[in-house]
């Protein structure tokens, strides 16, 4: 999942604020966010759409910094 995201971001890397996930995140560092919101949750990310759209949140909310 964490590859899918990291994939998202490059490829829409000009659209909207990704480009601060694919400059400033790398794969382990998205693999440990989505693990940190599935502990906090209780909830496993399915799908990668569910895991792409946690990182739209965090863009959105302005969460999203270097890791």
């Amino acid at each position: 999942m964490a590859q899918a995201v990291f994939q998202h971001a490059h490829d829409f890397y000009d659209t909207g604020s990704w480009y601060v996930v694919a400059e400033c995140w790398d794969v382990l560092a998205i693999a440990e966010e989505l693990d940190r919101h599935e502990e906090r949750t209780a909830t496993a990310f399915e799908l990668e759409a569910a895991a792409i759209a946690h990182f739209h949140d965090l863009l959105h909310k302005g969460q999203a910094t270097r890791h």
